[in-house]
């Protein structure tokens, strides 16, 4: 059974049966977690919700999870007991697909929202069960839970935490500084579903003064940043991994002491090419600085790590398209604050920017100030090829108004989301409106969809290609219904 409805501006088809959840009664504990479950290539498998159910004693406390696919039919649920420490928070991370799996990672800190430690259980989607808890300690899987005897003195000096991604056949483990420490995490590893360690790559050890940080991964790759800090070798290194050997396969130099400039970047890998693609500013150790951004740059890497095309674009080069200085600023001060690439399966990029300004109120200290978005769009040769600017209203004390955004078609076209509050001619009230706005066939189109409700509060979140999900509910969870909605992305 369907039916068509026009809802706001946005015109799309809801199927009762299947598109439309009523989180509420899904379970009958309190809603710890609600959240998409992606793919490896980042399309979405369905949803996530945790909900504790009771606390059975000091040290246990009782969950059930529910899983709902794309569609928002439920396909499983099931009931873990899991530790609680006293006067430790915990609480789970989104769940990562691997396979027919999911990672499930709960960390434990204080009230600072510092991270002493993790734990993990892996979901088997096929049989519906649940493994029991591990956690990594000095580089060992252990099964099972920790000693809390003297747990917070112990986490304490430990100097970094394992947090383990799930990724390609299994999940590599990555450790995270805790504080600031002099000693730099020098390892990673990779384990399979089973938990049996696969493989360990070490990236060596420099007297403290190098450091390794993930900046992305694909299905068969890891990359990683390496930088060294040495007054006489300062530089920073692009690493890809082989996820199934461990295998480094190339090891770039992208900046050293003698570089012009310094880079910040995002990766995305097509067929056997690295496209490396970011921002740059004048050359210094300590990295990229947006104070003094000078534009953005492209490089293309074959199977080898070889260089095979590498172009630098300043802002200036910019002024036939949009009004920009040479220190990457627009009208009134404002910055672009890049919120996402679009790396197309043709090699041609769009740059989501956001306008933002940090001013100053005599009452409030600092201010930070976002409006506009603008779109800039390049071609398979990094040329600028279009800007486009997508007005919203001004938005004060928020870093910014984007939500999310996703490829569509096959990686040829794009969508992105983002909140507003539009003030009302008549009452001058400011009114919750959502924002969308589509690159289909190099066509922009822009849609504003008013999301108020006197009663509930309605929030997005990231769907199926072609779709929206949006959660309604209210603050006593008397009422929470989640749904989708078809986009008009013609």
């Amino acid at each position: 059974m369907k039916k068509r409805i026009l809802f706001g501006l946005l015109l799309f088809t809801l199927s009762i049966e299947a598109q439309i959840s009523n989180l509420a009664s899904l379970a009958s504990g309190e809603m710890e977690m609600f959240a998409p479950i992606f793919e490896q290539d980042q399309n979405v498998y369905g949803y996530f919700s945790l909900f504790k159910l009771d606390k059975l004693n000091e040290s246990e406390e009782k969950f059930e999870y529910v899983i709902l696919d794309k569609n928002l039919n439920k396909v499983a649920n099931g009931e873990f007991i899991d530790v609680t420490y006293k006067g430790i928070m915990s609480r789970y991370y989104s769940p990562e697909k691997i396979n027919n799996n999911l990672v499930l990672t709960k960390r434990y800190g204080n009230l600072t929202g510092t991270i002493m430690f993790t734990s993990t259980r892996l979901l088997d989607l096929d049989k519906n069960l649940i493994s029991d808890s591990f956690f990594i300690s000095d580089n060992i899987l252990h099964k099972g839970v920790r000693d809390d005897n003297n747990l917070k003195k112990s986490e304490r000096n430990k100097k970094f935490v394992n947090v383990p991604i799930g990724v390609n056949d299994g999940f590599m483990v990555v450790n995270i500084k805790k504080k600031m420490v002099k000693e730099n995490p020098s390892t990673i590893q990779f384990y399979n579903i089973k938990q049996e360690k696969l493989w360990e790559y070490d990236f060596g050890k420099e007297n403290g003064k190098s450091e390794y940080n993930l900046v992305s991964y694909d299905s068969d790759v890891l990359y990683f940043s390496y930088t060294t800090n040495d007054f006489k070798n300062s530089n920073t290194k692009l690493q890809q991994i082989d996820t199934k050997t461990g295998k480094l396969n190339f090891d770039y130099l992208l900046e050293d002491d003698n570089s012009e400039y310094s880079h910040s970047y995002t990766i995305k890998k097509i067929a056997e090419k690295t496209i490396i693609m970011g921002k740059i500013s004048p050359y210094k150790v300590s990295g990229y600085d947006y104070q003094n951004s000078a534009g953005f740059f492209k490089i293309v890497l074959d199977a080898d790590g070889q260089e095979l095309f590498k172009k630098y674009f300043l802002w200036e080069e910019a002024n036939a398209f949009i009004e920009i200085n040479k220190k990457g600023k627009v009208e009134s001060g404002y910055r672009l604050l890049v919120k996402s690439y679009f790396v197309f399966k043709d090699e041609r990029i769009l740059v989501l920017s956001e306008k933002l300004k940090i001013g100053t109120n005599i009452l409030v200290g600092p201010m930070v100030k976002t409006t506009d978005f603008v779109l800039l769009e390049f071609d398979k040769d990094f040329n600028l090829i279009s800007a486009n600017t997508i007005e919203k209203d001004l938005s004060k004390f928020s870093a910014s108004d984007f939500l999310f955004s996703q490829y569509l078609n096959d990686e040829k076209d794009a969508v992105f989301f983002y909140k507003d509050y539009q003030k009302d001619s008549e009452t001058k009230e400011k009114n919750w409106v959502l924002g969308i706005v589509s690159i289909v066939d190099g066509k922009l189109n822009h849609e504003k969809i008013p999301m108020s409700s006197d009663d509930n509060y309605i929030y997005p979140y990231i769907a199926k290609e072609g779709y929206i999900l949006l959660r309604e509910f209210n603050k006593n969870a008397e009422f929470d219904e989640i749904r989708l909605e078809r986009l008009n992305l013609n």
